[in-house]
């Protein structure tokens, strides 16, 4: 219950402190709010790219272990060397 109280007050804290900062600043709504986008996005962008190459690790070491196995699957050999090259997430 004590460490459900901390955290809701810590929320509730960083909240005020971002509106606050929010109002304060030095330029215009529209700006902040462009950079706040701007820089929302290119976390994104990162993020998907993070991921992107984590399931191409994990594909290729798949495919290793597949392709010493005593039985093979059909399509053993996939390239996925590009795939952090597109910002898409891969399924």
């Amino acid at each position: 219950m004590k460490s459900g109280k901390i955290l809701c007050s810590l929320l509730l804290a960083s909240s005020a402190g971002f509106a606050i900062g929010l109002l304060l600043a030095p330029d215009k709504g529209s700006q902040t709010r462009q950079k706040i986008r701007q820089k929302a996005e290119g976390i994104l962008e990162n993020e998907i790219i993070g991921y992107n190459r984590m399931v191409c690790n994990v594909k290729t070491k798949l495919d290793e272990i597949l392709s010493g196995m005593s039985i093979k699957p059909s399509n053993v050999s996939r390239d996925w060397a590009d795939a952090d090259q597109k910002n898409e997430i891969i399924i």
